[in-house]
C-alpha cells in the first residue's frame, strides 16, 4: 500500500464507520497518545527492570501512530506522499550541496 492509498483508506473509514467526530486538536492529542505508546514498547522491550514486561505490541503501537499522523494530515488535507517527495528532493539538494 502506498501513503496516498492509505490517506484515501483512513479518511474513507473515518467518514464511513467512526461515530466519533474530534476536533483538530483532539487528533493531535490521538498523536501524542499513540506517540507515547510507541515509547512504552520500545522501554519495555529495551530496558531489563522494568514494571512493565514486553507484550509484542511495538509493531502495532506504530502502525497506531501512523494511522494517528494520517489522520490528523488528512484534516488539513496534506497529500502525505508530495510532501515525502519534496521532503527527499530537500535532502537529496541539502547532501549534494556539501
Amino acid at each position: 500500500m502506498n501513503i496516498s492509498d492509505l490517506q484515501v483508506k483512513v479518511r474513507d473509514d473515518w467518514n464511513q464507520n467512526s461515530k466519533l467526530k474530534p476536533t483538530s486538536e483532539q487528533k493531535l492529542l490521538f498523536v501524542i497518545e499513540e506517540l507515547g505508546e510507541v515509547a512504552e514498547a520500545i522501554r519495555k522491550q529495551t530496558k531489563s527492570v522494568d514494571y512493565k514486561t514486553d507484550d509484542g505490541k511495538m509493531g502495532s503501537e506504530f502502525a497506531d501512530l501512523l494511522i494517528s499522523i494520517v489522520t490528523l494530515a488528512n484534516e488539513y488535507e496534506i497529500d502525505l506522499e508530495t510532501e515525502l517527495e519534496g521532503f527527499w528532493q530537500k535532502l537529496s539538494a541539502r547532501r549534494s550541496a556539501h
